[in-house]
């Protein structure tokens, strides 16, 4: 569940105008900052704070939602409750996840927030920079060091475990977009889970330093 300093955030980052290089910010279509999603999933293991680079395109739904109750945080909780949770990204999301213990609580969140401007445009680094500081470094401040920091994808990664030394960061591909990388992981994990878990489960280095982890090329 959500507690009050996320909430907070997550109101502010719905109605940030900042309009950032490279991205789209119009809530008057319906289009705005999306992030900072907390599934409680009741279950033991392990809890992880999950980061891409940014959100999708936002589809007609969430569109015609939000011009019809209000471009708000609340409104980006239910449309996530009741259809985007179960889109591509996250449902692949959990099974890799899952298969590495990772059955906790899970912070769904993005480096930027806003959507990418073009076809699959690349988020300009002081669009990231200033997102991370604005919110994201906020964000992680709100869980406890048991939250692994989990990146999908190279420029997520590398920019967490640069940003973040105070965290174990694990580089995973990225559900949707990884080119078979994802599918060649999950099988592998599946084959030699036993590996997998110890080469995950030593979190810091010979001098006492966070580590970060990728388990993809």
């Amino acid at each position: 569940m959500l507690n009050n300093e996320q909430k907070k955030i997550g109101e502010k980052l719905v109605k940030c105008n900042f309009q950032c290089g490279g991205i789209v910010n119009d809530p008057k279509k319906g289009i705005i900052p999306r992030c900072l999603i907390y599934e409680a999933t009741k279950q033991n293991g392990a809890s992880a704070i999950v980061v891409g680079i940014n959100p999708g395109k936002c589809g007609s739904y969430e569109k015609e939602f939000y011009l019809k109750n209000g471009c708000t945080y609340n409104s980006l909780l239910k449309t996530w409750d009741e259809k985007i949770k179960d889109v591509a990204y996250y449902k692949k999301g959990r099974v890799l996840l899952k298969a590495l213990g990772f059955t906790g609580d899970i912070l769904w969140t993005d480096l930027a927030k806003c959507e990418c401007r073009g076809k699959n445009g690349n988020v300009p680094v002081q669009t990231l920079r200033v997102c991370i500081e604005k919110y994201l470094d906020k964000e992680i401040k709100t869980l406890p060091k048991n939250f692994t920091i989990i990146a999908f994808g190279n420029v997520a990664f590398n920019y967490c475990s640069l940003r973040f030394p105070e965290r174990f960061v694990l580089g995973l591909p990225h559900p949707t977009g990884a080119w078979g990388k994802y599918n060649s992981l999950l099988r592998n994990i599946q084959k030699d889970t036993k590996s997998y878990l110890e080469r995950i489960s030593i979190k810091k280095d010979s001098h006492g330093y966070y580590k970060a982890v990728k388990l993809f090329d």
